[in-house]
């Protein structure tokens, strides 16, 4: 299988000549988009899901309820915790309910799912929702305005991971990724790989 990362949360991962696309959203290059058999998308804000170019993909699509009713669409399929379910030929587990807190006073923004993948990789959306088993390897969000440092390395130690690659990334200049490569890599204990939009990785 192999992992290509685009902006900020979305990837697509190939396998069998078939292509699963996660969290396409906004800020998601028109590539990102190409021949996709199948999305998944983790929740409603738009850095993870672009409903208009979504519409134009006649491809089966997973996700919470709020992302059902934004797209209106017959193809869509509300996922919960706990399902399990094929997308496109890739073996899918949904884990999770609620997007991370942003401030307090808000409460939890929205529904949240994170996607294991063929047992092997994980995005969690906006959330540091852990799976139940070990993973090949686990995308990490390393900023955004729930996120906090502390909480992502001890999320990257405790999600046991052959390799992390960091995730949600959009917001951060060149000496913040740097510095969070630093921070979840080097804390977490194990290989961390720092994407940039359009690379790719081999899962084995």
């Amino acid at each position: 299988m192999r992992l290509t990362k685009f902006a900020h949360a979305c990837v697509r991962l190939e396998k069998d000549g078939k292509v699963l696309l996660i969290d396409p959203g906004t800020f998601s290059e028109d590539a990102a988009f190409e021949k996709a058999d199948a999305v998944l998308v983790t929740h409603e804000h738009p850095d993870h899901v672009d409903v208009e170019r979504l519409r134009g993909l006649q491809v089966p699509v997973f996700t919470t309820a709020g992302v059902a009713a934004a797209l209106n669409d017959e193809r869509v399929t509300v996922v919960a915790d706990g399902q399990s379910f094929d997308a496109a030929g890739f073996a899918v587990r949904a884990y999770g309910k609620d997007h991370a807190v942003i401030l307090p006073e808000l409460g939890v923004p929205c529904e949240n799912i994170g996607y294991l993948v063929d047992d092997a990789v994980y995005h969690p959306g906006d959330s540091f929702t852990q799976p139940d088993r070990e993973v090949h390897t686990n995308l990490v969000p390393i900023s955004g305005p729930w996120f906090s440092t502390a909480a992502g390395v001890d999320y990257a130690r405790s999600v046991k991971a052959q390799q992390t690659v960091g995730i949600h990334n959009a917001l951060l200049s060149d000496i913040g990724l740097g510095m969070m490569q630093r921070w979840i890599g080097e804390a977490g204990g194990r290989p961390y790989h720092g994407l940039t939009p359009g690379q790719s990785l081999e899962i084995n």
